[in-house]
This record gives C-alpha cells, structure tokens and sequence, in this order.
C-alpha cells in the first residue's frame, strides 16, 4: 500500500465554506497517490465535510480569519486524520443522539450529520489544548 511517498500530509484553510473543497482534493489526491480504497476516502471526505462545516457555521464568535489544519496520516493499518481549530470548544462525541424514528416533520434537528461520521469512522476523538481543538478520527484501511 506504501509507495514510499510521504505517509503524513496536510492542508490549511480559512473559516469559510468555499475552501473546504480544497479540502475534498486535497483527501483524493492522497488516498490516489497512496492506493487508498475510494470507499474510504469517500466515507472520509462525507465526515469532514460535516466536521468542517460545523466548524465554519458554529465555531467562531467573530467573522475575522482563522485557520483550520487538516492533517492525514497512515499509521499501518489506519488511516488517521485530525482537525485542529481555535473555535469555540466542541466535543462530538458528547452531542445529543439524533432522533432517527418517525417522519421528518415530527423529529427534532441536529445531531444527525455527527452520527453519520460516528458510523463511518472506526474511531473518534477529542482534545482542547489551550485554545485549540482537535478532532481524530480514525479509519482502518481494509483491502
């Protein structure tokens, strides 16, 4: 699977929703180069595109710039990914369960896009440190 190329990559973009396409390249051009099952990167890309745009949405209490990292890693037999921000503290982990039952109408908003990365991915975590947060998640790289 290793081709001798970097296995750690990474990627900076503003708070704002049109960079994270770059974003969205940025993940395929390194699953391509690193023989990474498109599923994966797939199910990687679904999840940081909701990470990223609660991030922008929600995380900041001010409209001035700030800086997203994205950093990829391959870690044996992982695919491991982090986002690093100085927004307003977030811990996934700890939202509401989704109300999945009934029809559209009846169920109450939110939660749903984190319970699609917690399903996707094979592990998530969190951490602040000082003013940052960062997410991991983790992905096992299945042949």
């Amino acid at each position: 699977m290793h081709d001798g190329r970097p296995a750690t990559a990474e990627i900076k973009i503003r708070n704002v929703v049109e960079d994270m396409s770059l974003v969205v390249e940025f993940v395929e051009a390194f699953g391509r180069t690193r023989g990474i099952a498109p599923s994966v990167i797939n199910d990687l890309n679904i999840c940081l595109d909701e990470l990223l745009n609660n991030i922008i949405s929600y995380g900041y209490d001010d409209r001035r710039n700030h800086s997203i990292r994205v950093k990829i890693a391959i870690n044996g037999d992982e695919l491991l990914t982090e986002i690093e921000d100085d927004g307003r503290p977030f811990d996934p982990r700890k939202s509401a369960k989704p109300n999945l039952a009934g029809d559209l109408q009846s169920r109450r908003l939110g939660g749903v896009g984190i319970h699609f990365v917690n399903r996707l991915m094979d592990d998530i975590d969190y951490d602040r440190s000082g003013r940052y947060n960062r997410l991991t998640l983790r992905k096992k790289l299945r042949t």
